[in-house]
Formats: C-alpha cells, sequence, structure tokens
C-alpha cells in the first residue's frame, strides 16, 4: 500500500534442545516460528532435528540440519537477528534441509559436504532428485567469536526435470574472505546461481566495529542482480546503525534501511530490532 506501515512485529523465534548422550553422539532439535501458506505469521516448524556422530572419518550429521552454503559468512556478519545472509533472503539457497552430510578438518581446513532434499525445511520432496552442497574455508570459521581471517567457498547443483527424458542443473556458488581484529570484524562475497538459462548475482560487504564491550557500529550492502544479462534489473540494499547489550542476553539494534532499485522508487525504514537469548 502506499501508506506508510508502522507496526510491532515478531521475525523469529527460536526453541532448541540439544545433548550429548556419549563421546560420540549428540542431538540438536531446533523449532522455528515463521510465515505458513494459510496465512499464519506465527506458525512452528520444524527446523532442526539432527544426531551427530563422531567417527575417525569426520563428524556425520544426520537428519533435518543446517545447510552448509554460507554459515562462515553468517558468522562474519554475527547479526541474523537484523538480517539475513544474501543466500537466504534473496533465494540462493534454503538455510535448512533433511539429509545427511559429513564435516571434516585438513588443518587449517574445514569442509562439509551435504547430501539434501533440495526445497528446504519448509517443503516436502517433489521429485526423486537430490541437491549436493560443499562448503570449505580456510583459516578461523567464527570470526563473531575470534580474530583472524578467513576465505573460502561453496557450491552446490540439484538436477530438475525440463521434460520426461531431461534434466537441468540448478548450481549456485559463493566466494567470501573474512578478517577480525582490534574490534573490527568485516567480510565480502561473491555468490552466483544458474538456473533456465540465467544467471543471478549478489555481491555483498558487510562490517561491524566494536566501541566498547556493549556498544557497536555496523553496516551492510547487498547489491543484487535477478538477471545479469538484462539492464536495469538490480537492487541495492543498505543497512546501518548500532548494537547495543542492554543487559547479559538482551540487545537492541536500531537501523536505518534502504531499498534502491535500479528502475523504481527507493524505499526506506528505521526498524529497531530486539534479540533476546536465555
Amino acid at each position: 500500500d502506499e501508506e506508510r506501515n508502522n507496526a510491532f512485529n515478531m521475525k523469529r523465534a527460536y526453541l532448541s534442545f540439544s545433548n550429548d548422550i556419549s563421546e560420540t553422539i549428540s542431538y540438536t532439535v531446533t523449532y522455528d516460528m515463521g510465515n505458513n501458506e494459510g496465512g499464519s505469521s506465527h506458525t512452528a516448524f520444524l527446523k532442526v532435528a539432527m544426531v551427530k556422530w563422531n567417527t575417525s572419518l569426520g563428524d556425520v550429521s544426520i537428519g533435518m540440519q543446517g545447510l552448509n552454503m554460507f554459515k562462515t559468512m553468517e558468522n562474519t556478519w554475527g547479526h541474523r537477528f537484523i538480517q539475513k545472509m544474501p543466500m537466504d533472503t534473496y533465494g540462493f539457497s534454503p538455510s535448512a534441509d533433511l539429509g545427511i552430510g559429513i564435516t571434516r578438518g585438513f588443518g587449517a581446513i574445514a569442509t562439509s559436504a551435504l547430501v539434501t532434499n533440495g526445497g528446504g525445511y519448509k517443503k516436502v520432496e517433489s521429485d526423486s532428485h537430490k541437491k549436493f552442497s560443499f562448503h570449505a574455508v580456510y583459516g578461523e570459521p567464527k570470526l563473531n567469536k575470534n580474530d583472524g581471517f578467513n576465505t573460502g567457498g561453496s557450491f552446490s547443483f540439484e538436477p530438475y526435470d525440463i521434460d520426461s527424458s531431461a534434466t537441468e542443473n540448478t548450481n549456485v556458488m559463493g566466494i567470501f574472505a573474512g578478517y577480525a581484529r582490534s574490534g573490527f570484524r568485516g567480510g565480502l562475497e561473491f555468490d552466483t546461481k544458474q538456473k533456465n538459462d540465467i544467471t543471478s548475482q549478489i555481491i555483498c560487504v558487510y562490517g561491524t566495529y566494536k566501541i566498547s564491550e556493549k556498544l557497536s557500529l555496523l553496516t551492510r550492502i547487498d547489491q543484487v542482480e535477478a538477471n545479469t544479462s538484462v539492464d536495469q534489473d538490480g537492487i541495492q540494499t543498505f543497512i546501518a546503525g548500532v548494537h547495543y547489550t542492554l543487559e547479559k542476553g538482551l540487545t537492541v539494534a536500531p537501523t536505518f534501511r534502504m531499498i534502491k532499485p535500479e528502475s523504481g522508487e527507493t524505499e526506506s525504514a528505521i526498524v529497531v530490532n530486539f534479540q533476546f537469548q536465555f
């Protein structure tokens, strides 16, 4: 609508349970709140129901689990309650899916491979094809907790039917780098998606500067092209604001947001996000 909207909204709420059954077996169950096709904005979804088995070959994960396409980038950004990662926001990859995977480290390199249904945790499997995704990172994968740097990439492909006898692949690729030291944490990524002879791409840059134990400044820019072969088809999203810890477990983040399409009117908003962890 043309009228300005001014409202309280609950974007997400998680309820997680996890436990170590033994030295080699652990489990995690997470419920997520979100929209469903019936119109409810507060429906509970099973997002994670995973058993992890520590073996000599690596950590084997079985069940509904987080995908490996952008987890390292998410740790570098560090503010998912303010904005999800570009691959998730713009439909390049869901954040969780049902399948089996293995994670293994090789010195400073950490790798992860998954075979999943492909539709994400809110959808049931609709065909016989499976999605394969691979992620590799060199350096520190959790820059939101430790100083250092990282670089790496993600890749996935999923076949789909174009007729009764032929298939094509949906291919997604991302490359990234991040750095954290002396109160600054920043990263960049370049993502592409190819489907039906259409190439989409994302360029994203984000950074956080910690002024004190409670106060940080943050900014992020997303440049999105839905079809790189079409002119005036891009969208630029800008986020800037502060991240302030009110008390242990309670955070507030007022931000200014602007969406600027290459053809069309610019939209802007002031958004105040709260995060409560217990």
